[in-house]
């Protein structure tokens, strides 16, 4: 009796205080007996856990004789408490090899590290597992396995994994309705939230994030408002999407309302504040959060004094931020990786630079930080050397440099960098990707694109958008169908594609099947699809979209304004392109070589030459673009003093050099003009060699002239480019006829009949 009231005081102790340390629980598992030793380790293991010493509870697990599925379980929640989630993820495995049947407790744990490992084949083979021993109508399973389908941004399988639940209750509609919301499925997530027969702050809380999430910022503050009740998790999502969306003013006077209503006050919803007013750059309002920080005791939360620093850095000067904090009595690594950015964001990277070097203290945020500057400043050789520095090199630093490389042509430097990290990630692998399409070499992305073990919708968005731009229809549509999601800017990669591929119906299509989805058109995607229209004379469509831009809100938006102007030019509603130019606030030079254009090819060539002017006074400089709109508009009036003014002012005036398009224009002004041996000699000026256009401009002027041997040097030239076209051959038969050479005409025919021509079909729109 006395061993076992012994025995008795060791699980008391056990199960009423947890033990010291894992010394204790191996005196315990010494004196139990086997089962009771069993029992006992895990209690003392639960024990550890519950007191936040996850360490303890594996050198229990490690030091016991025995261990049943309990045990296991403990250890895998050790794991994941750790943040250890592919080991978390072993010790299922090893509990099988064991030969130990996985309950219910170790299904939801290994889903839960599967979750963030975000490893969806081993997912699958868990769920699999789970199917068999009948598990996946418990709810915690259920859970945990929306959870996992979701991170992985498998939603398709979402409902039917919660179908399968024998009795869903409020965490698992949660689980649902985050799953959906975190793959951008607004339209179900609504749906869910709707149905739920019973909801809880956290329901409201998820449904407003979602809709922050894909910046339906309005209809979050509705359900905001709706709210039955708030917690500080809710306050905090609302006021950093506000912050998110740069709407400070909102975000703070949200923060006034928590304080009015007496709300709980947390160091995030603190953080959001201060980010409010740095984007206000109000020195003011932040010195008054800094000192209410002080009163309530946050302000020895690291992260807020970082905050702090940064609001600092973005309302003041950075020498009076330096002063502020120079007064600053304790300075933690995040204080000094702010002020640090802070000096980088104000261009002074070498002051940056001596402040990095007097740190005592560096972290992957300070090296990142500075090497990230380095390549902003353009300084990439200072960057490479300070990363060849680094104690431990990071993905991110890497990814930076490799980011660089890709964008300024360096292909073979950011693979090599690529192949030289110490691990890679998504975004690594997805910057290598968008280095191989902006080159051309799809097979490369495509051998990388199946090799990366996780993909995310920016990895695909990347893949859609290159095949596209080579003009691989077929392949982006097959990428498009196995996206497991698509956000805003997928749906714009494949329409603007569509688009500017010729492929107007599909493109269109396409459209309707997004607005199905609730995401919201942008800019460059309705301008896409009225460039579309303008460039297929789509008049009828392309007023709806003129309607659409208004509707939207976008009928004031630069990229909008000047593809309208192009539609109504192109189609020959002048008035109504100019309508839209004068009612812009704001023109760039694509609105001026616009509406030039449109004037000049519309026989208004006068109007052409006014608006050129008028771009002159409103200092804008005109490109190359311009003056072929305006030599164009001279052209067609036959204005050849003005042509020549104007094509001399090109490099006098503004230092363009002509290109072959201004020299077409004013051959053909010549030739129109009969004068054949001034444009003969301008063509024997150029420094580049003549296209087929100056050479169609001379042999069609041969005609009126007679210029037999012009117009066979023209035609030759012509054949040489081109050597299927008729157009030469009938062209010199034409000037033949003129001079009454009827032996050529016919040697010509036969020319004609040998050669195997082809005539190119005119259409018409009607």
């Amino acid at each position: 009796m006395r061993v076992t009231a012994r025995r008795a005081g060791v699980l008391g102790t056990a199960d009423s205080r947890p033990p010291k340390s894992p010394g204790d629980a191996a005196r315990a598992l010494c004196v139990c007996s086997h089962d009771e030793g069993i029992a006992s380790g895990n209690r003392l293991m639960g024990a550890h856990l519950r007191a936040g010493r996850p360490g303890a509870a594996r050198q229990v697990f490690d030091g016991m004789p025995r261990r049943d599925v309990v045990s296991w379980n403990s250890l895998m929640a050790a794991h994941a408490r750790e943040g250890a989630y592919r080991e978390a993820a072993y010790g299922f495995l090893e509990l099988r090899c064991r030969g130990l049947p996985p309950d219910h407790t170790s299904f939801s744990t290994v889903l839960s590290a599967v979750a963030r490992l975000e490893a969806l084949e081993l997912g699958r083979c868990v769920h699999g597992l789970a199917l068999k021993s009948c598990s996946t109508g418990n709810v915690f399973v259920g859970a945990s396995l929306v959870t996992m389908y979701a991170n992985c941004g498998v939603f398709s399988c979402l409902q039917r994994v919660f179908d399968d639940v024998d009795t869903p209750n409020v965490a698992l509609w949660n689980a649902l309705l985050s799953g959906l919301m975190m793959n951008h499925r607004v339209a179900d997530a609504r749906r869910v939230f709707d149905q739920m027969p019973g909801r809880n702050v956290v329901s409201w809380t998820a449904m407003v994030k979602g809709y922050v999430t894909v910046h339906e910022v309005e209809l979050a503050l509705e359900l905001f408002d709706s709210m039955p009740v708030k917690n500080s998790v809710s306050w905090c999502v609302m006021i950093g999407g506000l912050v998110h969306h740069q709407r400070f003013r909102e975000a703070v006077e949200l923060f006034r309302r928590l304080m009015r209503n007496g709300e709980e006050m947390t160091n995030a919803v603190l953080v959001k504040v201060v980010n409010a007013y740095a984007g206000l750059k109000s020195i003011g309002g932040g010195r008054c959060i800094h000192g209410f920080s002080v009163k309530c005791g946050f302000v020895l939360d690291l992260i807020i004094e970082a905050s702090l620093v940064a609001m600092y850095c973005n309302s003041l000067d950075i020498d009076e931020a330096q002063l502020e904090f120079d007064k600053m009595d304790r300075k933690h690594v995040g204080s000094w990786n702010a002020i640090i950015c802070g000096y980088i964001y104000a261009d002074k990277i070498d002051e940056a630079r001596e402040l990095f070097d007097s740190m005592t203290e560096r972290d992957k945020v300070s090296w990142n930080s500075m090497i990230n500057g380095y390549i902003r400043d353009g300084r990439i050789t200072d960057a490479t050397e300070l990363y060849s520095r680094m104690p431990e090199k990071n993905v991110e630093a890497a990814t930076a440099l490799m980011s660089w490389f890709v964008d300024n042509g360096m292909l073979d430097k950011a693979r090599d960098m690529f192949y030289s990290m110490p691990q890679t990630d998504v975004m690594s692998c997805t910057s290598l990707l968008f280095g191989y399409m902006k080159e051309g070499y799809l097979d490369d992305a495509l051998d990388l694109f199946h090799r990366m073990n996780k993909r995310t919708v920016v990895t695909y968005n990347v893949m859609i958008a290159g095949f596209l731009h080579q003009g691989k229809v077929t392949e982006a549509y097959r990428l498009f169908n196995e996206s497991p999601s698509h956000d805003s800017v997928t749906w714009s990669c494949l329409i603007m594609g569509l688009a500017q591929n010729g492929l107007t119906d599909d493109a269109l299509k396409m459209y309707k099947k997004m607005l199905l989805t609730y995401v919201r058109p942008s800019e460059s995607v309705v301008s896409s699809l009225i460039s579309c229209f303008a460039h297929h004379s789509m008049i009828v469509h392309g007023q709806q979209f003129h309607a659409t831009t208004i509707k939207l809100g976008l009928e004031l938006c630069l990229l909008s304004q000047n593809s309208l102007i192009s539609l109504y030019c192109k189609c020959g509603k002048m008035v109504a392109a100019q309508n839209i130019f004068d009612q812009m606030g704001k023109r760039d030079v694509v609105t001026w070589n616009t509406i030039i254009h449109g004037y000049a090819f519309s026989s208004l060539g006068e109007n052409a030459i006014e608006m050129f002017e008028n771009m002159k006074m409103s200092q804008v400089d005109p490109d190359e673009i311009t003056f072929v709109g305006v030599l164009s508009a001279c052209n067609h009036m036959s204005l050849l003093e003005e042509a020549k003014h104007f094509f001399d002012a090109m490099t006098r005036d503004h230092g363009i050099v002509p290109n072959v398009m201004h020299y077409a224009c004013m051959v053909d002004l010549f030739c129109r003009r009969g004068m054949v041996e001034e444009a003969e000699g301008l063509v024997k000026s150029m420094p580049f060699e003549p296209d087929s256009a100056i050479w169609t401009s001379l042999l069609s002027s041969c005609r009126l002239s007679g210029n037999d041997k012009l117009a066979e040097h023209a035609a030759s030239q012509l054949i040489a480019i081109n050597p299927s076209t008729k157009m030469p051959y009938l062209h010199l038969i034409s000037v033949h006829g003129s001079t009454n050479r009827w032996g050529a005409i016919d040697s010509l025919r036969s020319q004609i009949r040998r050669t195997a021509t082809e005539k190119e079909v005119g259409y018409s729109w009607i």
